[in-house]
């Protein structure tokens, strides 16, 4: 076993698992050796995403706010794909002759006519009525109208910013949000 100073007399940082990492000794380790737990930590942040029993309300509202931006933005932007499509593509400005302007009428509405897409604008109901109500929410505690009184980081640290006004206004996005989703059933299923 080598003494300390045939090792070399570089920093020492600490890794997750209790033990020292000596970086002058690194050039001696394989590569294989140290991505090991590399691999495991990066594991353990992806995958810490997709635990949701884990998650306080302020992490749900976190998370459900992105991913209705996302579905929304992408939801857009089919629908700016769709809408060309339906009024005759670039050929639109050629002026497109009558028949094939109602030949692309009917194909695209034969496609879209189907449960698949009727469900797919019930999740877009939702994801835009959630969206838009919890980003006031956002924006009512950005211009600090919701905000709470600042307190001491007392341990459990339970975080002070999420008020009662703003689990509210939370809930009734849910709660809105899945009505405006029935809404939607009702209309497109005749449920």
């Amino acid at each position: 076993m080598k003494s300390d100073s045939e090792q070399g007399s570089g920093v020492l940082y600490p890794t997750n698992d209790g033990f020292f990492l000596n970086v002058d000794i690194l050039s001696n380790i394989g590569d294989n050796q140290l991505a090991i737990p590399i691999t495991t930590e990066l594991r353990k942040a992806i995958t810490g995403w997709f635990i949701p029993y884990k998650y306080n309300i302020e992490r749900w509202a976190y998370a459900l706010q992105r991913i209705t931006g996302i579905g929304v933005t992408a939801y857009f932007l089919a629908h700016i794909v769709e809408t060309g499509n339906v009024v005759g593509g670039l050929s639109v400005w050629n002026t497109p002759s009558e028949g094939f302007a109602r030949d692309i009428w009917t194909a695209t509405f034969q496609f879209l006519d189907n449960p698949l897409f009727d469900m797919g604008l019930v999740v877009i109901g939702f994801m835009l009525a959630y969206h838009t109500i919890n980003g006031i929410r956002l924006t009512l505690t950005e211009f600090g109208w919701l905000q709470g009184k600042p307190a001491r980081p007392d341990f459990p640290y339970e975080p002070k910013s999420f008020t009662k006004s703003q689990r509210a206004i939370f809930w009734f996005s849910i709660f809105f949000a899945t009505a405006t989703a029935v809404y939607a059933m009702t209309v497109l299923f005749g449920v």
